[in-house]
């Protein structure tokens, strides 16, 4: 009897150490995508201040989402004891470091290609620091992490297309581009296969037709310099992912 309850409580205390582990995941997992999304959204916003450097609005949006980075990855070093999470993080921080004294700074085209370098950096470091803690994810959860991925490739296609605009290295970016919009649409064909609630299909309806029209805007970088019809109707399909994404976060 005395083996049995040991037995017992030493599976508990694995059990409770397994949860308190993935919780830690988890926090983990949201916070570097928190990190990559705002990475992307970094270096699109300072393409367009490049772009409109008196739109002072720009520049306060930066600050804060540089300041939003720097608690995202506190929050992972508080958490984390994988040691290349760790050395992944020193250089994120460095990186962080680095933007937020070029802040400080006029816009310039060299800046605006030095930011390109570290919005790629941000998000190898994540996409590394995210497979380390990596586990054994639910089917909502899955959906939740494509539909994030969504997101951020959202703001992935739109940096593309600005720097286009900008004549910033035109082949390779066209390139990173289009393979940017393959990854968003492969996503939305998993949405648009889910079997969400009758009272979330007009959103889904919504989200295809606007994103056909945003993808179109985007082809014509040859033609038309589009910048605020491409912010209109990415600002259309980010509210839709947000409202997808908290289905699934709902029932997780």
């Amino acid at each position: 009897m005395k083996k049995l309850l040991n037995i017992l409580w030493v599976t508990m205390l694995l059990s409770m150490g397994l949860m308190a582990s993935t919780r830690g995941d988890v926090q983990v997992i949201e916070a570097s995508e928190n990190i990559r999304l705002l990475g992307q959204k970094i270096v699109k916003d300072y393409l367009y201040y490049f772009k409109n450097p008196k739109k002072e609005t720009i520049k306060e949006d930066l600050d804060k989402d540089i300041e939003m980075i720097e608690k995202s990855i506190l929050e992972i070093s508080a958490i984390t004891k994988n040691r290349d999470s760790r050395n992944i993080l020193d250089f994120l921080s460095y990186n962080k470091d680095e933007i937020k004294e070029l802040l400080t700074q006029e816009v310039s085209r060299e800046k605006s290609i030095l930011m390109l370098d570290y919005g790629e950096s941000f998000l190898e470091g994540t996409n590394s620091i995210s497979n380390e803690h990596a586990y054994a994810f639910s089917d909502e959860e899955k959906m939740l992490m494509l539909i994030t991925k969504m997101e951020y490739l959202l703001e992935r296609t739109t940096k593309y297309y600005v720097a286009i605009e900008l004549n910033l290295d035109k082949n390779n970016n066209l390139s990173s581009m289009n393979s940017s919009i393959s990854e968003l649409e492969k996503i939305l064909t998993k949405i648009n296969a889910y079997a969400y609630p009758d009272e979330l299909l007009n959103d889904i309806d919504k989200l295809n037709h606007v994103w056909a029209k945003h993808k179109n805007f985007l082809n014509k970088t040859h033609e038309l310099s589009i910048p605020n019809l491409l912010l209109t109707s990415e600002k259309t399909v980010k509210k839709i992912i947000k409202k997808l994404a908290l289905y699934h976060k709902q029932n997780k």
